[in-house]
């Protein structure tokens, strides 16, 4: 009776998580496209990297050409590159829609246990925007899916994704930081507009949506707000300073303890 019983408890268990992951694809239908974009009309131009049938050759040309910028750019920033998400270029917004419901923009990234992908409309032919969503997914590879989801806030997030993506600032980390407050200056009206980290700890505070839609000021000013304050704290600890938050995150340390207690290391000691 309790071998029986055994069984029936593996059996429900086993049909929990059938149920629990068919949920999980009916309730976010991007990953549902993303996991079957083979079969939406687009082609794999390389590998992991597909594009939609009414892309013409010039553009897959330098698609395949820019994402070989970014991947130089995320080794030259983290050193190597451990993240491999599936990359789908879309040729117009309608197809981009389909994978990215949320937010309109040049380009977008999804992580989740089961696969991480980026998706760009044709505005993210862009080598700023493809390293930046690269960057994203970078913390996806080094911090897992949950981690990088559930530990660190938005404004982190999207500030080092700033590092590799020129924008919004000087690519010579050497003035990048005082770029970023020459353009804070101006976008948030000498710091009047600027909102505050706190307030942009999650998505819908960074990006200020609202039905689905990004507030485009809001978001500008965000990221300005965001890339300074990590460009001034990368600028101070360093490679070996991003390093050891991500390590003590996956520890399981406090974001912003371990954050402050980096940059309190860092600092010169007087």
């Amino acid at each position: 009776m309790i071998r029986w019983s055994g069984k029936r408890l593996i059996v429900n268990i086993f049909l929990l998580g059938i149920f629990l992951l068919v949920a999980y694809y009916l309730w976010f239908p991007p990953i549902w496209a993303c996991q079957t974009v083979r079969f939406r009309g687009y082609t794999e131009i390389e590998n992991s990297v597909y594009v939609s049938n009414h892309t013409s050759q010039p553009r897959r040309d330098s698609l395949v050409n820019l994402i070989g910028q970014a991947r130089a750019r995320i080794r030259n920033f983290w050193g190597d590159q451990r993240g491999n998400a599936t990359i789908i270029f879309c040729s117009n917004p309608e197809e981009y829609l389909t994978f990215c419901l949320l937010y309109e923009g040049a380009g977008c990234s999804l992580g989740t246990p089961t696969g991480s992908w980026i998706i760009l409309n044709p505005d993210g032919l862009n080598v700023d925007v493809i390293a930046h969503e690269m960057c994203h997914d970078e913390l996806f590879a080094r911090l897992g899916w949950m981690k990088a989801k559930s530990a660190l806030p938005q404004w982190f997030d999207e500030g080092l994704a700033l590092m590799t993506d020129y924008r919004y600032s000087d690519p010579d980390t050497a003035r990048r930081y005082s770029g970023y407050v020459q353009e804070w200056d101006v976008l948030t009206r000498h710091g009047k507009l600027s909102p505050r980290l706190q307030e942009l700890e999650t998505i819908s505070g960074f990006f200020g949506a609202q039905r689905g839609k990004a507030d485009p000021s809001r978001t500008a000013r965000s990221y300005v707000t965001a890339g300074m304050e990590v460009a001034r704290w990368t600028g101070l600890v360093g490679k070996p300073g991003l390093e050891r938050l991500l390590q003590q995150v996956r520890d399981g340390y406090e974001f912003n303890v371990a954050y402050k207690e980096i940059e309190q290391y860092h600092r010169p000691k007087l």
